[in-house]
Parts: structure tokens; C-alpha cells; sequence
């Protein structure tokens, strides 16, 4: 049964990407052993930045915990019922940075250049806006090329690096990048649909639209035969 999670996103979202047909949905009990299968996978300068343990198992309880809760979003996209990206937006607890949200996002090294990534980070941007969002950030390390390419081409750019900021499994310190992106400091684009602020407007048939409504529309033509 599709699940309402925001006023103006209902999931189950299935989306067509180039070649792959993928489900994007809120990160719940069910994502548990599929997360810790994705979380494995990856390469250990992809786990370096996050947040928290995704490869622990009770971490990525407590994770699921804080999405049902509300206190953070997480999307994850889903082939064949595998994880193959996640994205997730988090305005953390502190009370004067309550107009600040963290995005991150991190899609599985086989399933890179689909457009898994730009969708996801388009999701949790929009979500974030419509929840009054005035600054959102990502952070990685300089060696993360393939992150930094993403969050600049949608207008991200760089606010800081923080020195030896990060330390990964066998004790190396890394440079820690920080990148930020101001919606009333660019020229803003919003849904012809809905009206919410994009990060970048999708068209169809000429019309600017948002993910979702984008889906919706190309459902409405056809597309999805």
C-alpha cells in the first residue's frame, strides 16, 4: 500500500531511468537487511563521511528509528529489490541552525550513471524545502570527484575545507569538503506543477516540472507502457 510521507509525496514512486526501472521509497523495518547488503558493498571512501555505521547492524536500526520517527528523511531506491542508492536530508538538533539542512547521498558503484543520484538528491532537496530549508550542505572528501560533480552541477558550491577533518578505519586523516547551496542566492526555479522550489526544473512538453510531478505527468502520457 503506497505510503503517504509528506504532504505532497506519496511512496511507493517507481521511476524509469535510462535503462533501469527503479523504486524509490521511505527507508523503513524492511530496508534492514537490504541496507546492510548495500552498505557492504561499498567502497570504504564512500562510508568515510557518513554520518553514522551503516554496516552495523544496530545502527542502521537506530536509523530506521529516527526516519519513523521524523526526525530525519531518508529515501532509497530500490532494483529487484536490492538497494542500489539512498539519499537522506537531516536538520540535526540544534536550534539556530534549524534553517540548515545536511544532504547526502550515495548510490552503489554499479548502478552510477544511471541518474539514480541526481534523482534521489532532487527528492530530498524539494522535501526540504517545502520544509522551510533556507541553506542545505554536503560534505566529503576531496577525493569523492563523482559526489563533487553531482552537487555542483545542481548549483552546490564550495564553502570550506576543514583540515585532517576525517579519519578513516586504519587512523589516516583526510580533508573534509564542504559544499552549500543557498536557494534565495540563485535564480530559482519552481514546479510549473506544484510550485516548489527545484534544484532543476525538468520539461516535459515544454512545461517545467519537479521529480514528482514530472512522474506523474509521464504517467498521464503513457510513458510508463
Amino acid at each position: 500500500m503506497p505510503t503517504p510521507a509528506h504532504d505532497k509525496y506519496v511512496f511507493p514512486l517507481h521511476v524509469r531511468l535510462r535503462n533501469r526501472a527503479v523504486v524509490v521509497n521511505l527507508l523503513s523495518a524492511e530496508c534492514r537487511e537490504p541496507m546492510l547488503a548495500f552498505a557492504e558493498a561499498l567502497p570504504e571512501r564512500d562510508l568515510l563521511f557518513l554520518e553514522r555505521d551503516i554496516t552495523d547492524p544496530a545502527e542502521v536500526d537506530r536509523w530506521i528509528d529516527a526516519v519513523a520517527q521524523g526526525a530525519m528523511v531518508t529515501l532509497v531506491a530500490q532494483q529487484d529489490g536490492s538497494i542500489v542508492g539512498y539519499a537522506t536530508f537531516d536538520r540535526g538538533r540544534v536550534p539556530w541552525t534549524r534553517h540548515v539542512a545536511e544532504l547526502r547521498v550515495v548510490v552503489a558503484p554499479s548502478a552510477r550513471g544511471a541518474g539514480i543520484g541526481r534523482l534521489l538528491l532532487e527528492l530530498v532537496f524539494e522535501m526540504a524545502q517545502q520544509q522551510g530549508v533556507m541553506k542545505v550542505i554536503a560534505r566529503m572528501t576531496p577525493e569523492q570527484t563523482e559526489a563533487q560533480s553531482l552537487f555542483k552541477r545542481l548549483g552546490f558550491e564550495e564553502e570550506a575545507i576543514l583540515r585532517d577533518n576525517a579519519m578513516d578505519a586504519h587512523g589516516v586523516t583526510h580533508d573534509l569538503l564542504v559544499l552549500s547551496f543557498r536557494p534565495k542566492c540563485h535564480e530559482e526555479q519552481r514546479c510549473a506543477s506544484c510550485g516548489i522550489p527545484v534544484l532543476t526544473a525538468l520539461a516535459l512538453d515544454g512545461v517545467q516540472l519537479c521529480a514528482q510531478c514530472f512522474e506523474a505527468r509521464y504517467e498521464e502520457l503513457g510513458g510508463g507502457d
